[in-house]
């Protein structure tokens, strides 16, 4: 073999290319992640606009009319069926302490939840508020 001889070894050629292949499997790795937080944020962010749009919706109505208690919406309607909300309006006291009586306070908690890759963890999102009596 000649000392001088121009050109690339069988060695060089594959170090090179396996180092070629693994920075193209790196960066192809990214892409996925990525789309999985884009799906991520795009759940959570029409789950927080579900629970405002619940909340603007009892600030709609009169102190008299929203009630107390517990209502669950188990799937809501299209394109949103995958949600489900769960409004609790309680009364409450001054210190905000649930009370059995109305003083002018009711305390509206939101709560919209949708599945997650893992289906014994759901992901959800909270919202509170406070009306009161005018």
């Amino acid at each position: 073999m000649r000392k001088n001889a121009l050109g690339f070894t069988l060695i060089e050629v594959l170090f090179t290319l396996t180092f070629l292949f693994l920075g193209l499997l790196t960066v192809l790795q990214v892409f996925p992640t990525a789309f999985n937080l884009e799906r991520s944020n795009q759940s959570r962010s029409q789950a927080a606009l579900l629970a405002q749009e619940k909340m603007e919706t009892l600030y709609d109505q009169s102190y008299i009319t929203v009630d107390a208690g517990n209502v669950f919406e188990a799937s809501l309607l299209a394109p949103f069926s995958s949600f489900s909300r769960r409004t609790i309006v309680s009364l409450v006291d001054g210190n905000l302490l649930p009370s059995a009586t109305d003083v002018g306070l009711k305390k509206i908690e939101i709560i919209v939840a949708w599945p997650s890759l893992l289906p014994w963890l759901p992901k959800q999102i909270q919202i509170n508020s406070l009306i009161v009596s005018k």
